[in-house]
């Protein structure tokens, strides 16, 4: 999920570049992170490097493997998937709970998260996503589950939700290809909130979180179908 970097250590500002490099593809999935050319590139220390990759690493949008350093995570269809499945059960569940359980300040919650995304698609009409349209986005989500009542469970989702984030970014640029339209679909879960319609709420999420995968197993180069076939539709 976007993160809101505080002015602070040099390593928070390397963080915050190389997340930002990640998601725009000036890095690209698989490549390797070299200490000598991290230094030079971000004119900064190996120390401050290593601090920034092992935040990135929590994240998994960097690994660390044996012999071979920091590399960008791979684009994995099977990762993908087996991620995916998991948010679609673990989040549709959390924004039913938050349907049925979620009390009047929820609602509003949930309402201004979505009125705020409203503008951010606005200004993003004519133009890329930029990092407040993704921070309006991941806002409306964790506003959507907020009402859940469950800790554990809302962690646990927002957890696989931060995991995907990366594929969210590599699939925005294929929106328009694919004739989808996210903004409707926010509108639906923002209704169905409103509305107390738990049944059609779980229903509209699972969707909305599988069509991106489906999108991304079809469209996106270098990524391979997983081995057990294509994500197929989840309905509640």
């Amino acid at each position: 999920m976007p993160k809101r970097v505080k002015p602070g250590t040099r390593a928070d500002e390397l963080y915050a570049r190389l997340r930002h490099d990640i998601f725009t593809a000036r890095l690209r999935p698989g490549q390797r992170l070299k200490f000598p050319d991290l230094c030079t590139t971000y004119d900064t220390s190996v120390g401050v490097a290593r601090e920034a990759l092992t935040k990135l690493s929590s994240e998994r949008l960097v690994t660390l493997q044996a012999h071979q350093g920091y590399t960008v995570a791979q684009l994995s269809a099977d990762e993908l998937t087996d991620l995916t499945h998991a948010r679609i059960e673990l989040e549709s569940l959390a924004f039913r709970m938050a349907i049925l359980q979620g009390d009047a300040a929820w609602e509003s919650g949930v309402v201004a998260a979505h009125h705020l995304l409203s503008l951010r698609d606005r200004e993003a009409a004519d133009g890329e996503r930029g990092d407040d349209w993704y921070l309006a986005h991941e806002e409306f989500h964790t506003a959507l589950l907020a009402g859940c009542g469950n800790r554990r469970l809302t962690e646990i989702a927002q957890g696989l939700r931060a995991e995907a984030e990366l594929y969210r970014r590599w699939a925005s640029p294929m929106l328009h290809e694919s004739g989808r339209d996210p903004a409707a679909e926010h509108q639906a879960l923002a209704r169905v909130a409103v509305d107390r319609d738990a049944d059609l709420g779980a229903q509209l999420l699972r969707e909305h979180i599988a069509c991106t995968t489906r999108m991304l197993l079809t469209r996106l180069p270098g990524i391979e179908e997983p081995s057990d076939g294509e994500l197929a539709p989840q309905r509640g």
